[in-house]
């Protein structure tokens, strides 16, 4: 049996009572959310943390709510499984809820937050061990050290970014609350991610990631979230895509691709202006993009299941069905 290693445990009672501990702490603190990530870290002593603070009372940042002119606010620590099933993230925002009902299965779903889901660490098979396995091979740059075990000569951590939901909320153009002692700000989702595994989000030690507001769509839009994996019910994605598109009665007007778990955060294709201003065939756009989608993924071998060039190509792959299902949807295919 992995036991946890000796920390101290503090269950704050409001988002305040949080910010002053952690202020206090500096970086000896972790916020601890639903735990399924968190928790396994703590035990194969990636993480050693002084103290774990629980948001689990704080009620707070739990629900789900439709505000009129700012778009849907969702509490960073409402559950994967609620977000999942709640009516309005499944008929607004369907690549959101897709994406939630693809990260584990139930019981992790009923124990994950969308806030840990995001926050969620980038993984490496050379990292992910135990600390006796880690111990047999010099100390890789995830854990501190000067070398990378997948990319020898690389200058940066390479560990793969698999949070599910981010990609989906990225194409949904979603931003997130951010609180301290010292500020509050709102930025956009996409700005978090560095695409160095190392540190993976620039969330700063004393801040709290609080609220995801996803804006109401101007006109008809419709998303969708592909993971290709190994197993389906428990698996981490080992290539994944979110689309959305926005479009009128006859032409798409605007198209967001988003791959997942193919670099150290998540990857927007650049969209293909001048075919969607050109209203080209969609079969040519699906095309496109596809191609855009293989070359903008970036994987290397740190995950077991399936080789980098197979991940690349699964994400165009992915890509292109994705497209697919959005225009047959939306009517316009």
């Amino acid at each position: 049996m992995m036991r946890l290693p000796k920390t101290d445990f503090y269950a704050a009672q409001s988002v305040e009572d949080a910010c002053s501990v952690l202020a206090n702490y500096n970086s000896g603190a972790k916020i601890l959310a639903g735990g399924t990530d968190l928790v396994p870290a703590c035990k194969f002593r990636n993480l050693r943390p002084a103290l774990l603070v629980s948001l689990r009372n704080v009620s707070k940042l739990q629900g789900i709510r439709l505000h009129v002119g700012e778009g849907l606010k969702i509490g960073a620590m409402t559950s994967l499984y609620q977000v999942r099933n709640d009516p309005l993230v499944t008929k607004l925002f369907p690549a959101l809820a897709e994406a939630a009902a693809s990260v584990g299965a139930t019981q992790l779903q009923h124990m994950g937050t969308l806030g840990g889901n995001l926050c969620l660490n980038t993984r490496c098979i050379y990292y992910n061990q135990s600390e006796s396995w880690r111990k047999s091979r010099d100390v890789c740059l995830k854990m501190g050290g000067n070398v990378c075990h997948v990319v020898p000569s690389g200058k940066r951590c390479y560990a793969v970014f698999s949070g599910d939901t981010a990609p989906a909320l990225i194409a949904l153009d979603a931003q997130v609350r951010l609180i301290s002692n010292q500020q509050e700000r709102v930025v956009p989702l996409s700005s978090l991610y560095t695409c160095d595994g190392k540190n993976p989000n620039s969330i700063s030690k004393t801040e709290i990631l609080t609220e995801i507001i996803i804006p109401e769509p101007v006109s008809k839009q419709k998303s969708t979230y592909l993971k290709y994996r190994m197993r389906e019910a428990i698996d981490f994605p080992l290539a994944a895509a979110a689309v959305r598109i926005d479009y009128n009665d006859d032409r798409c007007t605007k198209c967001k691709v988003v791959l997942n778990a193919v670099d150290s955060a998540p990857v927007e294709v650049e969209e293909p202006v001048d075919l969607l201003n050109g209203n080209a065939p969609l079969d040519q756009l699906i095309a496109q993009f596809g191609e855009k989608a293989e070359k903008s993924a970036h994987p290397v071998a740190n995950t077991a299941g399936s080789q980098p060039g197979h991940r690349r190509k699964m994400a165009g792959i992915l890509t292109r069905r994705a497209l697919q299902q959005v225009f047959e949807t939306s009517g316009l295919k």
